[in-house]
Order: structure tokens, then C-alpha cells, then sequence
């Protein structure tokens, strides 16, 4: 209720001019009182002391009466002028002479003349202080953040008070908070640390024009993808620069900080909430332990690596074959971990020797198996590579696992492995296949943790969106209808450990995606982000599907049956165990003949024939697109 009369008082002006009011009649109070001391070197009589408490009080209030009179108020101060300071002199005159007037007819002509004339100069020199002080302040701060760039903050909450608090504490940081701009109505006209909301998300381009904003902080961390869509696309019309600070899931222990400020990115667009797990859950299921990660180097092995790390795992083996990826992860980890114990070593899961050597030095009570390849078209043309390193791989380590006495094996999955259409999307089934059929016999825990697409992973769509991009264009799109499931890689990590926590043996487990976002909608964005216009600045081409894609991925097999964990993304998958280990190891010694022989027909077939579900699609780069719906 308070606030709300501030709020009335401010926005017609009353407030500014009470303030005002006050300034004024300190300034005139402090003016006789000097005038009476200066007359008596410092040292008021008693009874003209007398003289001085009978008189103030009159003396000020006539000539705040006459300022206000004369209209003197009405001006902003940091913006007072040679008439405003000609109109105060005539009002003070004015009201001198009316006070004068009074002690003649109040008989009080006791006070000295020289308190008169002195209380006139001292009131004209205090209440004109008082009026250039803003606009010399101003001035100054004009010059100290003229070279700085003028900032628009949007969202007055906890994040905007820090942002702006930190702006104001340290020049070197080169930004100006000039405004701030909020949608709730509570927040109109308040002020943080002296900066004024002026307006709401709609009214930017206004206060863009208006106030000369150079650029926009998008402080807002809990708005949800809808509502950061909106500010993003009224960001984009005003054509100033903008960004953005941290999500929930980036910022550490609530705090935010300038430096933290960065760039809008597609996944701050896209609709997911933040994943929520049980972190002292998760702490205990890992700390102390010696954990071991294949395709360390990959996005989503890299990611597994950090995390684990700062989850106070005892030791964490990094295990890939590419020698830059290691490379670049361990710099990272030196930055990141300089004091955790973690190792990096350059070694394949195919050489059986140096998988079962590493695994007995090392001990490792549990392996989070994400060696794979994965790019589908690639392994169209390379089946026996993808079996070779996918079914067989995974089957080699499984069982060396198994014998050294590792307690958990989990096994990271794809969405491509349901109902495949592809060589990748196939032998990422038949790992998962060669999991459930060894568990039959296994004292160890096998895990299987299946999900869609991560964001900025290698390969994934959007770095090369942003590539292509950068180069100018076009993007290069499949199909306008093709969708996919996203996840950003830290939440997807988290859900990993989640479920892999949740796993007894023989489990394959699903986490929620949330809905699939087509293709097309991805690319417009970051061409938006970039400052570009779709269509116009950036093309976009579409050239048909490539060999073994589908136009949506799926998460369930068809005798597949969603059951629900006590964590809401987790999913586990029923219905579809494969527990005949005889049979799985014929299969195996089928395909390790073929991959010798490089007999790409037996692959197929093997493949086929231990997938039913897996159905070959041929298609190509000229596959046509309906005019239809190119149009759309």
C-alpha cells in the first residue's frame, strides 16, 4: 500500500515538488541562521536568539510560498536555466519584501537590517546551490559514461538489482544502466540503485529512441521459453544489441554477475524447463568412487567427465581414441579440476588387451559406456564400422566388465535405435539387445539410458547452423516437416546419472524429451540471434532426405510400454527384454566374420534379422519436395 501512494504521489509530479518544498526550507533555514551568526562573529545574544525562534519560521515559510508561486518548482532541477535562477531571484525578492512587511506590522522590527540583507544573499546562494547541485551531477556523470555503453536492463527483480548494483560499483565494466524496463505493473516508476523502470517489454522501441540505449540486458533468469521468445522478438525491433544473463541452471548459488553476461542462445528459446534431480541422491550414488567414461572426448563423455568431477567422484578415467579430443578435454580440465584426481588416457574399447589392463589397474566400480559412432549417413556408407565399434565393442567391454568385477555398466542409447531406419540407428538397438541378453547371467548391473538429440553436440545441427551461417548461407535443411527432440547436454547428463542411480540390472530407461521441434523453427531462430533476417539475409534450401533419416525420431520400440519412475523425466522402458545370451553370442560371431570379411550383405542381413523392427530407407539428396508445402 505504501509503495502503491509513492507510485500515485511520483506519477503526478507531488512527490518531486514535496521534495522540493524540503530542500528549500533547509536552505532558507540554514540562510538565517548564518545571517544571524555571521552579524554576531558566531556568537547570537540570548534575546536576539529570542528574536531569531519568533522570526524563523514566518521567514521561510513567505518565501517558500513565493517560489512556488512564482513556478519555480516546475522545472527539473538537472536541467535549471538563467530564467529559472532570474524567476527564484524575483520570487526571493518578493517574498523578502513581504517578510520585511510582516516584522513591521508584527513589531519585531528588532532584528538587525544586516540579518536582512545577508538572509536574502545567503537564501538566493543556498536555494541556487541547491538547484545547479543535479545539473552539475548530471554533467559529471554525463562525461564519466560517455564512454560507456548505454544499457536498458529488463527485469527489475533479483537479477536486474545485481546486474545494475554491479554496473554502478565498477566504471571499468564499461556499461551505463540508463533505464529499466519491467511488465509487472507493481514495478512501474520504482527506482534501483537510482535507475527508473520506464515502461514494459512492449514499450523497447520507445525507450530505445528515447533514452539512446546502446544495448540490452535480458535479466530475467526464470522467464520461461515463451516469455524469453516475446522479449527476444521486441528485442530484435528495437535493432539495438542484446544479451542475456544465465539460466537457472547456470547460475551458482544464485548469484549473477556481469561477466556472466552473454549471448542469447537457441536453447534459452526452446520449450524445456529447467531438470531438477536429486543432487545429495546423485552425490552418493558416485562420490568416492572410481568411475570409468568412454567417448570421454565427445560432447556428451566430456560432459559426463566435469560432472562427475565436481560430484566428488574418487577418480574418473577418461578413455577415447581421438588424441585432439583428449587433448582439448584435458586443457578444460585443468582450468575446471586442477586439484580432482581424474586421468586421461588415449586408448580403443575394441583392443580387448588395453581395455582389460586399464580396467584392472584401475578398478573403476562403474563405466558409463558412450563410445559410439553416431552420424547416420556416414555409417550408411561404413555398416561395418558402425558394428564393428557399436554391437561388438560394446560387447567386448561388457563382458571384460563383467569378469574385473565393475558393479554398474551403463550403456548411453539413442533415440535412433527405435524402430530404426539406419545402419547407426540398428546397432545402437542391438547394443542395447546385447545388454538385456547378457544380464541373464551377469552378477553386474547393466543400464541402458536412451534419449533424443543434445544441443551443440558434435554433429548436431546447430553448430552447423552456425557455421553456415557465418559463412553467409544458405542453411541446409532435409525437409521442412523434419522434427526432432532437443535436451541441452548438462540436463541430459543429470537425467544419466539419475537413471543410472534408479537402474537394478537389465533396465533400459527413456527420459523425457518433452515435444519435438521441427527442424526449420531451430534455424530461424539463430538467424534471428544473429542479427539476420530469414529469407532475405540468410536462405534457407532444402535438399531432401539423406540415406536411413526419418522425418520425426520416436522414444518407444512398438512392444515397448512407458513405465513411470518417481522422477517425472525418467521413463522406464517394459516389454521388450532379450535374455537369450547363446543366441546374441552367434549373432556376435556372425557379425565379427562379416566385419573381417567386409561383408556388407551379411551385415544387413544379420542385422535384419536380429532387429525386425529395422527397416532400411534408401533415401536420397533428390528425394522431391511437395510444392505444397515449401510454400509453408
Amino acid at each position: 500500500m505504501k509503495q502503491r501512494i509513492l507510485n500515485f504521489l511520483n506519477s503526478r509530479g507531488i512527490l518531486t515538488i514535496f521534495l522540493k518544498i524540503c530542500i528549500d526550507a533547509l536552505a532558507l533555514t540554514a540562510a538565517y541562521f548564518i545571517a544571524f551568526s555571521l552579524r554576531f562573529d558566531l556568537n547570537i545574544p540570548a534575546q536576539h536568539f529570542i528574536i531569531f525562534k519568533h522570526t524563523i519560521g514566518f521567514a521561510v515559510i513567505i518565501e517558500l510560498f513565493f517560489i512556488n508561486l512564482f513556478g519555480v518548482n516546475q522545472s527539473p532541477w538537472r536541467y535549471v536555466s538563467l530564467q529559472d535562477v532570474i524567476n527564484l531571484l524575483a520570487s526571493l525578492f518578493v517574498g523578502w519584501v513581504g517578510f520585511i512587511i510582516y516584522l513591521y506590522f508584527a513589531n519585531l522590527l528588532a532584528v538587525p537590517r544586516s540579518v536582512l540583507f545577508l538572509y536574502l544573499m545567503l537564501g538566493f546562494i543556498f536555494t541556487g546551490a541547491a538547484r545547479f547541485a543535479p545539473r552539475v551531477l548530471f554533467k559529471a556523470q554525463s562525461r564519466l559514461s560517455r564512454d560507456k555503453k548505454r544499457v536498458l536492463v529488463i527485469g527489475a527483480g533479483q537479477a536486474g538489482e545485481m546486474i545494475i548494483r554491479q554496473m554502478k560499483s565498477d566504471p571499468s565494466l564499461g556499461f551505463y544502466p540508463v533505464a529499466l524496463a519491467d511488465d509487472s505493473p507493481k514495478k512501474q516508476n520504482i527506482k534501483i540503485h537510482g535507475v527508473k523502470v520506464v515502461g514494459t517489454v512492449n514499450d523497447l522501441q520507445k525507450i530505445v529512441s528515447k533514452k539512446h540505449i546502446e544495448e540490452i540486458i535480458i535479466a530475467t533468469p526464470a522467464a520461461s521459453a515463451s516469455e524469453m521468445r516475446r522479449i527476444v522478438r521486441a528485442c530484435e525491433a528495437t535493432g539495438v544489441e542484446f544479451k542475456t544473463v544465465p539460466g537457472p541452471k547456470e547460475i551458482v548459488n544464485g548469484m549473477v554477475q556481469v561477466q556472466q553476461i552473454r549471448e542469447v542462445k537457441v536453447e534459452d528459446l526452446l520449450d524445456r524447463k529447467p531438470v531438477e534431480i536429486d543432487l545429495k541422491e546423485i552425490k552418493s550414488f558416485l562420490a568416492n568412487k572410481t568411475i570409468m567414461v568412454t567417448g570421454a572426448a565427445g560432447s556428451i563423455g566430456s560432459e559426463l567427465v566435469k560432472q562427475l568431477l565436481t560430484l566428488d567422484s574418487e577418480k574418473v578415467i577418461c578413455i577415447d581414441r581421438s588424441e585432439n579430443g583428449l587433448f582439448y578435454l584435458d586443457n578444460d580440465l585443468k582450468k575446471e579440476f586442477a586439484s580432482r584426481h581424474y586421468k586421461i588416457i588415449v586408448a580403443d574399447i575394441l583392443n580387448t588387451n588395453k581395455m582389460e589392463y586399464l580396467i584392472s589397474s584401475y578398478k573403476p566400480e562403474i563405466i558409463f559406456h558412450a563410445a559410439a559412432y553416431k552420424h547416420v549417413p556416414l555409417m550408411e556408407d561404413h555398416p561395418e564400422e558402425a558394428v564393428r565399434n557399436n554391437i561388438l565393442g560394446t560387447a567386448y567391454l561388457v563382458k571384460v566388465a563383467e569378469r574385473l568385477g565393475v558393479q554398474k555398466f551403463i550403456l548411453i542409447s539413442t533415440d535412433k535405435a527405435v524402430n530404426p531406419t539406419s545402419i547407426m540407428g540398428a546397432t545402437k538397438r542391438a547394443a542395447e539387445l546385447v545388454l538385456q541378453s547378457y544380464s541373464a547371467q551377469a552378477s553386474m548391473k547393466l543400464v541402458t539410458v536412451r534419449f533424443g538429440n543434445v544441443l551443440a553436440s558434435y554433429g548436431s545441427v546447430i553448430p552447423l547452423f552456425q557455421k553456415q551461417i557465418s559463412e553467409g548461407g544458405p542453411i541446409t535443411i532435409t525437409h521442412p516437416l523434419m522434427k526432432r527432440f532437443f535436451m541441452t547436454i548438462p540436463e541430459a547428463v543429470k537425467l544419466i546419472f539419475q537413471a543410472a542411480k534408479m537402474g537394478d540390472g537389465n533396465d533400459i530407461f527413456v527420459l523425457d524429451m518433452g515435444e519435438p521441434i521441427k527442424i526449420v523453427e531451430i534455424a530461424n531462430r539463430l538467424i534471428k540471434l544473429s542479427g539476420l533476417k530469414p529469407g532475405d539475409d540468410i536462405k534457407i534450401k532444402y535438399v531432401g532426405l539423406r540415406p536411413g533419416e526419418k522425418l520425426e525420431e520416436e522414444l518407444w520400440n512398438k512392444d515397448e510400454a512407458p513405465l513411470k519412475t518417481y522422477h517425472p523425466k525418467i521413463y522406464k522402458a517394459i516389454g521388450s527384454h532379450y535374455n537369450n545370451w547363446e543366441r546374441m553370442q552367434k549373432h556376435l560371431h556372425v557379425f565379427e566374420k562379416a566385419v573381417i570379411e567386409h561383408d556388407i550383405q551379411a551385415i544387413k542381413e544379420k542385422l535384419h534379422e536380429m532387429i525386425p523392427e529395422f527397416t532400411s530407407m534408401p533415401a536420397s539428396v533428390d528425394t522431391p519436395i511437395p510444392e505444397d508445402i515449401l510454400r509453408e
